[in-house]
């Protein structure tokens, strides 16, 4: 069912019938995901729990929720990051020619006569939650901690010196008084 297409009345059908669906995914099969993916040893895995029900206004729903363990490229060090998420996700769809905006609080897919995949649909939910900027917590968790301690260090060498732009001046001025 996540991984073929799926149109407005399969959604209904499904709905309906009120399908629950349990799965491990393989990261593989999304694409965009599995390119921010480490080439670790540590296994990225993504688990879904999906309802698929009718709303109040008797559209298709799909909620649960996902649980992805990835591991990813920390941006600082360049270094092995295991990021672990729980997301909880409710979208109701609709077909287009009866689209109507209604409550302010739940996200609406239009679903026109190209359908949907459900796979695409839960990867954007989990790319949506990864942060922008990928990094261990504190900078000791860091891996090459000793190659970033020497650039940071160097960095604030060059730092003290543009802190003291006239030092050489008053070395100048305070022999000339002598």
């Amino acid at each position: 069912m996540l991984d073929q297409k799926l149109f407005f009345k399969d959604l209904l059908d499904y709905s309906s019938s009120k399908s629950n669906l349990s799965k491990k995914l393989d990261v593989k099969k999304m694409p965009r995901l599995s390119e921010i993916i480490g080439n670790d040893d540590e296994p990225s895995t993504v688990t879904v729990d999906v309802t698929l029900k009718l709303n109040d206004q008797l559209n298709p729903r799909i909620s649960g929720e996902i649980t992805a363990s990835l591991s990813l490229t920390c941006q600082r060090c360049l270094g092995s990051l295991y990021w672990n998420e729980t997301i909880n996700y409710s979208v109701d769809f609709i077909k287009e020619a009866g689209f109507q905006t209604g409550q302010n609080n739940v996200d609406y897919i239009s679903i026109n006569d190209d359908g949907i995949m459900l796979l695409d649909l839960l990867e954007d939910e989990v790319l949506s939650s990864i942060p922008m900027s990928i990094m261990h917590k504190n900078i000791e968790l860091c891996e090459n901690i000793d190659k970033l301690g020497m650039f940071l260090q160097s960095s604030d060498e060059k730092t003290e010196k543009k802190n003291k732009p006239f030092s050489d001046l008053s070395e100048i001025l305070g022999k000339d008084g002598n």
